[in-house]
């Protein structure tokens, strides 16, 4: 239990015993579009990496406590211009950086982040803003050991979406009405809740996708991305982020 409360996200603590150090610090990424998998990836590593005694820290995209009820509120009310919402999404990762990041990074500890800067890149410049002024704004970014970019066409997205979008509608039929409730209220509160989309709202989501899958695929040479295809299945997918991520701990 105690092991379990010092791996929590923001834990600054010094490695309690029997956990392992990697050769150096680590901090590994995990990129991609919009349901191309990454969330479910870290989680698996973090297990996976934790039964092989490493210590690890997770942080995920727009989880800041400072941010977070402010852009669940966007999100539930009328939408902010995309330079607020830039702004905010800075917010949220500056105060990760220096909160969660660099003292894990400082304990000589391992960090899977759910979503970085690349995705501030893809989601800024889909909405308009300036390249280089997004760029800049991320300047004081600690650059990641390695970026894994899960790639899945915006075709498939949608596909996710739809599928995701039916199961939630048919287990709240099938819930009694309190709990439904209490359902709604912890969604707004999790980092990336489900809104149900209509079939434009969905046409939307596609063409934003597109935008964003466009963003990312110009990035891969930039940023020297490992492409895993997202696509496969979950155990093919986490057997070969796992191989990957075993070199790389190896590495001196």
């Amino acid at each position: 239990m105690a092991n379990e409360q010092q791996q929590r996200e923001g834990d600054a603590s010094p490695f309690p015993p029997l956990l392992l150090r990697p050769e150096r610090a680590r901090l590994i990424v995990l990129e991609g579009i919009d349901l191309s998998g990454r969330t479910t990836q870290v989680q698996l590593l973090r297990d996976w990496l934790t039964a092989q005694r490493y210590y690890v820290t997770t942080t995920a995209w727009r989880t800041s406590p400072l941010i977070a009820d402010v852009l669940a509120r966007a999100r539930t009310k009328s939408p902010l211009h995309p330079l607020s919402y830039s702004l905010l999404y800075c917010a949220d990762h500056l105060d990760r950086t220096e909160r969660v990041i660099k003292p894990a990074l400082a304990h000589g500890g391992i960090v899977l982040a759910d979503r970085y800067t690349y995705t501030a890149f893809a989601r800024d410049e889909a909405r308009g803003l300036d390249k280089e002024w997004v760029r800049n704004l991320y300047r004081f970014t600690i650059e990641p050991d390695v970026v894994f970019y899960l790639h899945i066409s915006p075709d498939e997205a949608v596909r996710r979406r739809i599928a995701l979008q039916q199961q939630r509608e048919q287990l709240q039929d099938a819930q009694p009405k309190k709990q439904r409730g209490k359902e709604q209220k912890k969604r707004r509160h999790s980092p990336a809740p489900l809104v149900s989309l209509t079939a434009e709202g969905m046409e939307s989501f596609h063409e934003f996708e597109m935008k964003m899958y466009e963003k990312y695929q110009s990035m891969q040479k930039e940023f020297d991305f490992a492409v895993v295809e997202g696509s496969q299945s979950v155990d093919r997918v986490q057997a070969m982020l796992r191989r990957a991520v075993m070199r790389l701990l190896l590495e001196p």
